[in-house]
Formats: C-alpha cells, structure tokens, sequence
C-alpha cells in the first residue's frame, strides 16, 4: 500500500495538529488512543478517571499506523493506551499472504507498547454490517482473519483484549442490527457500548497493576 498516493494524507496532516495541540489538555499520565477512524470518531474525552488523547487517523491502516505509535507514546507520555487498527487492512480480495504482511506491521506495533513500557489494551475490527453502503468495500473473511490473528499476537503481551469482532456480532459473525451507521462505522449505540467496555477493562487493569505494585507511567 505504500506504492499507492495517499488520498488521506491531507486528513492525517490535519489530525496531526490537531493531536498536537490536544496533548497539553491531557497532559502525561492520561489515555492514549490510537487507531483509525473508528477511534477518531470517539467522542468522550475520559474514561473513568483519565483524560483520553485521541489519536484517531481515518483510513489509517496497520503499516501506516505503526511508526507513528513510538512518536505519539514519546511525546503523550500516555499511562496506558488502547489500540483499534486493522479495518482499512481488510478490503475486498485481501489475501491471506497480505494479512500475514498486516499481522507482522501489528507485532511491531504491541513492541512499541512493550519498549515503552505503557500497557495497552487492545481491540479487534468490529464486525460489517451488511446491506449498508460500504460493506462491499470491505472482506468479512478477511476481517475475522486478521481478528483472530490480532488475539494472538496481542495474548500475553498486552494489558487486555476487548474482542469487538465476537461482541458486536449476530450468531453469523456479521454485526447486530443498529451498531454501524453505514456497514462499518460505528453508531452511536455502539460507542456508548465501546466506551462502558474499555471502561471496566480499564479499571480492571488499573486495579491489577496496583495490586502487583506497579506504578503507572506518570
């Protein structure tokens, strides 16, 4: 994907700026969140106790994302972080050996966490809705693939898993009626979802940490 012109390049341009200057109302010691634009569209500036950086880039994907995550985890001095990429990496006619490519761009990405020493909680791509008006964009197979790779790479190695891909879907994997607006981005429905998630996973990990004698970043 590299080869190709960057139509989002403006955009991202833009959110650089504008995450730049939303750092010092955070400050250190707060949440992180970085991905696509599905966590662009986040539109809470806490959870729980901690003021949340957003680091959203629609239609980011993984090789995109990944060396600006060391940038942003320098410069946010974030406490902990959460990651939600892998949408734009799941296309229509995606192939397994180009998710293995994307799989490989996400381990680097958990590395960054690692060697910055800033637990991250991850998410896996939230499952298509069908019938609405980019689901033809996008691979169902695809995006289950690479959620299942996302798990296991992320297992053991992160401060926790919040697997959107099972808890949005119907029982044939594609999403609930109602939790996307246009087949892939989210509703508000599902963000009020997304947010009481990350919510307990977040208190639980704070508490975890304390309860090993972990400080957090500050």
């Amino acid at each position: 994907m590299t080869s190709q012109p960057n139509p989002f390049a403006p955009h991202w341009l833009i959110r650089d700026i504008v995450i730049s200057s939303h750092k010092s109302a955070v400050g250190p010691g707060g949440l992180l969140f970085i991905g696509d634009s599905i966590v662009e569209g986040f539109y809470w500036n806490r959870i729980g106790a901690l003021p949340v950086l957003n680091a959203g880039y629609s239609g980011i994907w993984t090789e995109a994302l990944e060396p600006r995550v060391p940038l942003l985890l320098n410069s946010a001095e974030p406490s902990i972080a959460v990651l939600l990429v892998g949408t734009n990496d799941s296309k229509k006619d995606c192939t397994e050996s180009a998710l293995d490519g994307v799989a490989e761009y996400f381990d680097r990405i958990v590395g960054h966490f690692e060697e910055a020493n800033v637990p991250v909680v991850v998410l896996t791509p939230p499952p298509i809705e069908p019938a609405k008006r980019l689901t033809s964009f996008y691979s169902p197979d695809a995006m289950a693939s690479l959620s299942r790779r996302i798990v296991q790479i992320a297992d053991g190695r992160v401060a926790g898993i919040v697997d959107l891909q099972n808890a949005f879907a119907d029982g044939n994997g594609a999403a609930r009626e109602g939790m996307t607006t246009d087949g892939i981005h989210l509703s508000a429905q599902a963000y009020r979802l997304l947010h009481d998630m990350l919510e307990m996973t977040i208190a639980a990990t704070t508490a975890r940490r304390g309860n090993d004698g972990t400080s957090e970043k500050s």
